[in-house]
């Protein structure tokens, strides 16, 4: 038999095809929680999703009578996905991820139960949120079945104290140590550099492509931001374009350097203070401006290991995750909660 995973995110959705452990084909799509926000329902969002594995089910000369499953991970358990659901408590592994599967009955395009994967988070059961801890709360919803995979393909090592590092339009940081997801720090940070490229005078100013990232322009970057704070910072970029000093590629990677070190003066502020034991840092993905976390990781934690790390091929580093859920679920079953 075969099984159909999607992989969703704010923008984009990949689907697969698999027969046992294999890969058989992917579609992709641009749709993802974004639109259903836009649109105001996730009916843009589930016709995306059905479209992708009518192709691929079209394409091998398949209906949907031969798939076991169909699982889902990613935004789809975000209120403007398929159905809110509420994340799992950190600690986290792939067995959790399995256990806690949410069995939704989708009936207006699929019209059979799809299993959603839930998203991960540091608020532990009944815990009282408030403005005196929440600082200590942060989630996810992706990232932790991208941590699975990458244990169980041992780039993070089940016997190592590691740190994952997802840079997007948040930032989020995980904690895994002997391949157990443990706590997670989150910052706002693509988000930022979005406002700032649209909605500053700064738009104008910094590079349209992407520029490759130099220690000297991003350690500038983040200099600034130590001494002079957020602001300041952000207005001296401003006026190396007011002075005639450096071009749009040299401001771009000064932002960089403002931005992406915020979080990682946030991560050696952790790593002191809590995760005391980390051994080796992955960064995961494939944008030019990853450089700019690597060259601060190992400027501001030079003792640590730091691996800058993008999936090959049509594996991602979700579906690397599933599979590794995938192999739990044959050898144990699993009792979805409806």
């Amino acid at each position: 038999m075969y099984n159909l995973y999607m992989d969703s995110g704010t923008s984009n959705t990949r689907a697969y095809l698999l027969k046992g452990f294999d890969l058989i084909d992917t579609e992709a799509a641009k749709v993802g929680t974004k639109d259903s926000a836009i649109s105001g329902g996730n009916d843009v969002l589930l016709s995306g999703m059905k479209a992708c594995c009518d192709k691929l089910l079209a394409r091998n000369g398949l209906e949907m009578s031969a798939v076991a499953d169909i699982w889902a991970s990613g935004m789809v358990t975000n209120t403007f996905g398929i159905v809110e659901v509420e994340h799992v408590s950190t600690p986290v592994t792939a067995q959790k991820l399995l256990d806690s599967v949410y069995r939704h009955q989708e009936d207006r395009y699929f019209h059979r139960g799809i299993n959603l994967i839930r998203g991960a988070k540091t608020a532990q059961p009944g815990q009282e949120v408030s403005l005196e801890n929440i600082a200590l709360m942060n989630n996810v919803r992706g990232e932790e079945i991208e941590a699975a995979g990458l244990v169980a393909c041992n780039i993070l090592p089940g016997d190592m104290d590691c740190v994952l590092i997802s840079p997007g339009s948040h930032t989020h940081m995980l904690h895994v140590v002997n391949g157990v997801m443990t706590d997670i720090l989150s910052s706002f940070t693509g988000e930022m550099n979005y406002a700032i490229r649209k909605d500053t005078i700064l738009g104008g100013e910094l590079s349209e492509t992407p520029v490759k990232m130099e220690p000297e322009h991003v350690l500038h970057g983040y200099r600034n931001l130590e001494e002079y704070g957020f602001t300041r910072a952000m207005y001296i970029i401003h006026a190396t374009k007011v002075f005639n000093v450096g071009g749009n590629d040299v401001r771009s990677q000064l932002l960089e350097g403002v931005i992406a070190g915020s979080s990682i003066s946030a991560l050696r502020k952790r790593i002191r203070e809590d995760w005391k034991d980390v051994g080796k840092i992955v960064i995961i993905g494939g944008k030019a401006y990853m450089e700019a976390y690597e060259i601060l990781c190992r400027h501001l934690l030079p003792e640590v290991e730091v691996v800058l790390y993008k999936a090959q091929g049509q594996i991602s580093l979700a579906l690397h995750g599933f599979l590794e859920i995938l192999r739990l679920h044959q050898e144990k079953g699993c009792q979805a909660h409806e």
